[in-house]
């Protein structure tokens, strides 16, 4: 029988892979709706809802709504949270990169504010869904 901090370092390796996986399906997503122009307004509510529990699940409010036990406190220390913010500080850089290099590209190549928005948005919570990842799996080892 597993006791709670390898059950806490199992869940934890198995969020990591699920993050690398989110951030993959967000790439595809925003590839398909920018390159097919799916940029109709009724197009991105499936979108933003995905972005929106991505990004939700990247944050500790999950953790604080409700009492989840002893494997979830475990789930969310100090090397969690600090996990977080490094995350959070990597996407804030790849928003910015992501604006500037779209703010390039529009010069060449006409984009719509939606597109350069989803990209942007996309390439953020990817660089922050993917270093909170790579944290992660790091300190499982």
């Amino acid at each position: 029988m597993m006791n709670l901090v390898e059950k806490a370092e199992r869940r934890s390796r198995s969020r990591a892979i699920l993050f690398y996986l989110l951030a993959l399906s967000l790439l595809a997503s925003t590839i398909l709706a920018v390159t097919n122009g799916n940029e109709a307004p009724n197009r991105l509510l499936p979108w933003f809802v995905m972005v929106g529990a991505t990004a939700l699940n990247l944050t500790g409010l999950p953790f604080r709504w409700g009492r989840y036990g002893p494997v979830s406190d475990l789930m969310n220390d100090e090397t969690t949270r600090y996990h977080r913010r490094s995350s959070f500080e990597a996407g804030f850089w790849a928003m910015i990169v992501a604006a500037a290099a779209t703010i390039v590209v529009a010069t060449f190549e006409p984009l719509n504010a939606i597109a350069l928005g989803r990209i942007t948005i996309t390439a953020g919570l990817m660089a922050a869904l993917i270093a909170f990842a790579t944290l992660e799996i790091r300190a499982s080892r």
